[in-house]
């Protein structure tokens, strides 16, 4: 099945309830950093994007999403271009108003990794491709990114089997335990 998307009006105020990142903003609120700075892997339509620059008046946020099609993890899941393209367009606009601290990488998790510096960050959010290996990638490539107290976080925890197990397995390597947040499905970690 292929999924496509007719072209509306955007919503400029998503619904917060649906938001996957929304749980972040207390944890985001805590770090003693008044200006930060965060990594969102996954934007789709960016209302996590939006809700977090909306809440955090002084976050710069960088986003990464190639926008192309693909596979998704529900069998019936094929995203197309043309669904992308439009995806792409909604953030575009959405996040509009907050051009001065936001910035977007229309590249792979992979891509665009050399692209940040190592401990600079003060939180990632990973929401990208909900493949187990691609995951596990994104957690050894992107921790390293982020600074000693930072929050390192995701979503689709429970939700998808080869997410919990990736997660899990990067936390026991790093000798942690995640944090689950069953709301939006949340799990984070402080980085020691």
């Amino acid at each position: 099945m292929t999924v496509t998307y007719k072209i509306v009006e955007p919503v400029k105020d998503p619904n917060p309830t649906w938001i996957s990142g929304r749980d972040l903003v207390p944890l985001i609120e805590k770090l003693t950093t008044k200006e930060p700075v965060g990594i969102e892997i996954g934007v789709d339509e960016a209302p996590t994007s939006w809700y977090l620059l909306k809440s955090i008046p002084g976050l710069r946020l960088y986003g990464v999403d190639p926008y192309m099609g693909y596979q998704d993890w529900y069998p019936e899941g094929w995203i197309s271009q043309d669904a992308n393209n439009q995806k792409y367009e909604i953030m575009r606009e959405r996040l509009a108003p907050y051009a001065d601290r936001w910035k977007h990488y229309r590249l792979t998790s992979d891509d665009a990794l050399p692209l940040f510096q190592d401990d600079s960050f003060d939180f990632i959010f990973i929401d990208g491709l909900h493949e187990y290996d691609q995951l596990k990638k994104d957690c050894a490539n992107y921790y390293f990114k982020i600074r000693k107290g930072g929050v390192f976080s995701g979503h689709d925890y429970t939700t998808i089997p080869g997410v919990k197990k990736a997660v899990d397995e990067f936390a026991q390597s790093k000798n942690v335990k995640p944090i689950h947040l069953p709301e939006k499905d949340v799990w984070y970690w402080i980085k020691d």
